[in-house]
């Protein structure tokens, strides 16, 4: 159906062309396009198999495959390879390497100390897109990183040398600190004394952590010892299983409260927890991989941040974002009264990353549960303005590029916590940002912030009395459009391009724009 549009359809017609369609459930009849996917994914098949990956980096073998693929000669270009056709010159093809091969990626001195490891270890999964490099999956950071600074050996494969390859995917069951000490001919011995000895001392990265979902999406965290099978629910229990193998024990070290991971899916055994109590190692092994490896590092719940490994980063946003709602005066505390509808409040946490997929910046956002909201009661109208991306399409191409005029855009910070609230809300104090002595208060909301129903609609209210009173007319057309003389903003909630006939009449219309409200 990727092939039926309206106007490629006209266009045929135009010319001509008779327009036949293939039948249903038929993709075998769209000949060259659907038969070179098919090839292509048959290829990512073998090449997942091999490497020992998980099928969620399917992308990154299908780019791997199609960077070789175009580099290959082929039986109808007379000898000639793809990127030759294209480019009028030979490509090279010393740069490929082994998908899934083990990767040494260096780390610049500026991101290291003295004393810290000069390269990290990954898995090769393909070819810079956009420079001369190759992408490699970093397991202990759980992202893929592209960089021309990389050692490959292609002697061993990554999956197989870093997690102990048994079976297809059961080379999550060891940790990778564990494998990087010790080679394939000590691993062999390990296991063969290990029924003889016992571990003297804990080591952290010796524990395995589960988690085994139960009836209605609760889970229970668990924890085993390796080569044991044994199932450790509690602290008490970890406590007893040290003291009777004589390993050294601190609770600090584990944690049995519930993630907030929705990528571990409940299975059917699991309905009756006495059966899935039963349920071997081998079964989780899957789940481990995807929920160690794979794993997001961004926290669900303050609670997760006060135990990440980036505790001061996320406190930082946070504070950051109590501090631009103190300046914006968003709440004053009161005390609760029994008739109160309170609603609730949680943090939202993202990590922004540049265009090398650098880590930008840590941002947390406090946001209101506004599906406890009462419609007609906590709020009325909801509508908001925005603007066409067709109109600022053509604005760019009329305006920059034919008349030559200045452009630049902002971003509006805490945008709607600028809006005034025509009716009262409640919610409880942010999670850890209680003031002392008044913890039992509630939050009265003057402005309206993200989560509520109503914000976008206050937001744009507060911009268009600023907007006006700079001397700007709002568009009757296109109510995200403002003109002023010669200066023309386009608004889309947070985001204003603003563009003016003369680079003077663009800085101060921002100027005055700054000095309404917080912009970057």
């Amino acid at each position: 159906m990727e092939f039926c549009h309206k106007d490629f359809e006209t266009f045929l017609r135009d010319l001509g062309i008779k327009i036949e369609r293939t039948s249903f459930y038929t993709p075998e009849l769209n000949g060259i396009a659907e038969r070179f996917n098919r090839s292509s994914m048959e290829a990512v098949t073998t090449m997942l198999q091999d490497s020992g990956l998980q099928p969620r980096v399917w992308s990154e073998a299908l780019h791997a495959y199609v960077h070789t693929k175009n580099r290959c000669s082929h039986k109808l270009t007379e000898g000639k390879t793809p990127m030759e056709i294209w480019s009028g010159h030979k490509p090279s093809i010393r740069h490929c390497r082994t998908f899934g091969s083990l990767a040494y990626l260096y780390v610049p001195t500026v991101n290291r100390n003295k004393l810290q490891p000069k390269a990290k270890i990954g898995i090769l999964v393909g070819y810079a897109v956009n420079r001369r490099g190759y992408r490699v999956w970093l397991p202990k950071e759980r992202k893929v990183v592209e960089s021309i600074h990389v050692k490959i050996d292609e002697t061993k494969n990554g999956v197989k040398t870093l997690f102990g390859k048994v079976k297809h995917y059961d080379y999550a069951i060891y940790q990778l600190d564990q494998k990087l000490n010790n080679d394939s001919d000590c691993r062999a011995k390990d296991e063969k004394s290990s029924s003889s000895k016992k571990p003297s001392s804990l080591d952290i990265s010796t524990w395995i952590r589960l988690e085994k979902p139960r009836k209605k999406s609760k889970r229970i965290d668990v924890y085993y010892y390796p080569p044991s099978k044994e199932q450790l629910r509690s602290i008490n229990d970890v406590k007893i299983y040290c003291q009777r193998n004589k390993l050294e024990f601190d609770p600090n070290q584990f944690n049995f409260k519930p993630t907030t991971n929705t990528r571990l899916e409940e299975k059917s055994e699991c309905d009756n927890e006495t059966s899935s109590d039963s349920v071997d190692e081998a079964s989780f092994v899957n789940d481990i991989f995807q929920n160690e490896i794979y794993m997001t590092e961004i926290p669900k719940t303050f609670k997760e941040t006060q135990i990440s490994p980036d505790k001061e980063k996320w406190d930082e946003a946070m504070s950051e974002e109590i501090k631009l709602m103190q300046n914006t005066k968003v709440w004053d505390l009161v005390e609760p009264k029994s008739n109160m509808k309170v609603l609730g409040c949680r943090w939202v946490y993202n990590i922004k990353h540049d265009e090398k997929k650098i880590v930008k910046k840590y941002k947390s956002r406090l946001v209101a549960q506004g599906f406890k909201q009462r419609p007609g009661v906590d709020f009325i109208d909801v509508f908001s303005p925005l603007v066409n991306f067709d109109i600022i399409k053509f604005l760019f191409v009329l305006l920059v590029c034919i008349l030559g005029w200045n452009h630049c855009q902002i971003d509006v910070k805490g945008a709607y916590l600028y809006g005034n609230l025509d009716i009262p809300i409640y919610m409880p104090q942010p999670e850890g940002f209680a003031v002392k002595g008044c913890e039992h208060y509630v939050c009265r909301l003057h402005k309206s912030i993200y989560g509520l129903h109503q914000s976008g609609r206050q937001w744009n209210i507060e911009l268009n009395e600023i907007l006006f009173g700079l001397g700007f007319h709002q568009n009757a057309l296109c109510n995200g459009l403002y003109t002023k003389s010669n200066c023309i903003l386009l608004v889309n909630v947070d985001d204003i391009v603003v563009f003016s006939k003369s680079q003077s009449d663009l800085e101060n219309s921002i100027l005055n724009i700054k000095i309404k409200l917080e912009i970057t």
